[in-house]
């Protein structure tokens, strides 16, 4: 999409804005003349890409830093917003647990559905109301290709992806009729912190790596077009094939290529069920 400006408006939110897919999206949204809220938990990371941003695209930049996973925190962020009526919101933030399910600590379980699920849900309710109110705008939720399916020793990520990848498909023919273009965008794996910090080498498995500008540009282009997409043919393939595949088969798929990238240190921690409670 072009003139995203004239379409949406001026300001856009992104959440997760100081790294990786998210302030891959402000460059190209800045690059095309919107104004940023960036939000992220860490000030000085923020500080560093908004003084990029106004360098490079002569924009306005705001930096909230804020933890979106405190009591209230998308309704703090919306307020401190609303009065600017952002036109874009991206929906980036997001966190990931590897291991066996009943080994991963049951507040992590609980800070992942948080942050992956409860958090762009409140915030494409909050914004989205508005936006339908002014008859224009567009919202972009970040899931994944994990979302098509189960992934076992990613289960609890999985399975936040797969709840964004419905969310946003039934809030695209929801909101269409009053303006507003909501949209999917689920990259395999990307070059970001998150694949980076967890114990497993991505590189082993057959699934296409993107940069995270090559995920924002794909997004743009399908804004306003489809309810969702998949950057990567590859990927696509992955992504369809379990409409014509028994229910369980790339799941187990999935799995298996999970189980054998994993890092040989990490193998024994990561696949003994040993549950705990914390």
């Amino acid at each position: 999409m072009k003139d995203t400006v004239k379409k949406y408006g001026e300001w856009a939110v992104i959440t997760g804005g100081s790294a990786g897919i998210g302030l891959a999206f402000a460059h190209e949204l800045a690059a095309k003349g919107h104004n940023l809220v960036l939000v992220a938990r860490g000030q000085k990371a923020l500080d560093a890409s908004a003084l990029k941003l106004k360098a490079q695209h002569k924009i306005d930049v705001v930096t909230i830093a804020m933890d979106l996973t405190a009591v209230n925190a998308p309704s703090d962020l919306y307020e401190k917003t609303k009065d600017i009526a952002p036109g874009l919101v991206v929906l980036s933030a997001g966190s990931e647990t590897t291991g066996h399910f009943t080994k991963v600590a049951l507040n992590a379980h609980s800070n992942l559905i948080n942050l992956n699920i409860q958090v762009p849900a409140a915030l494409a309710r909050l914004y989205g109301a508005d936006m339908i109110q002014r008859g224009r705008g567009g919202i972009v939720f970040l899931s994944s290709l994990f979302g098509y399916q189960g992934v076992p020793l990613v289960a609890n990520y999985a399975a936040s992806q797969a709840y964004i990848l419905t969310l946003g498909e039934a809030l695209h023919v929801e909101m269409k009729p009053h303006g507003v273009d909501v949209l999917v965008v689920s990259p395999g794996l990307t070059k970001t912190n998150m694949p980076a910090q967890m114990p497993v080498d991505f590189w082993k498995m057959p699934i296409t790596k993107h940069q995270p500008v090559k995920v924002a540009r794909v997004g743009l282009r399908a804004l306003g077009r489809k309810a969702s997409v998949v950057p990567g043919y590859v990927n696509k393939v992955f992504a369809f094939e379990n409409r014509f595949l028994p229910r369980l088969w790339p799941t187990k798929m999935f799995g298996f290529l999970l189980k054998n990238a994993l890092y040989k240190d990490q193998k024994p921690k990561l696949l003994n069920a040993v549950a705990r409670r914390s």
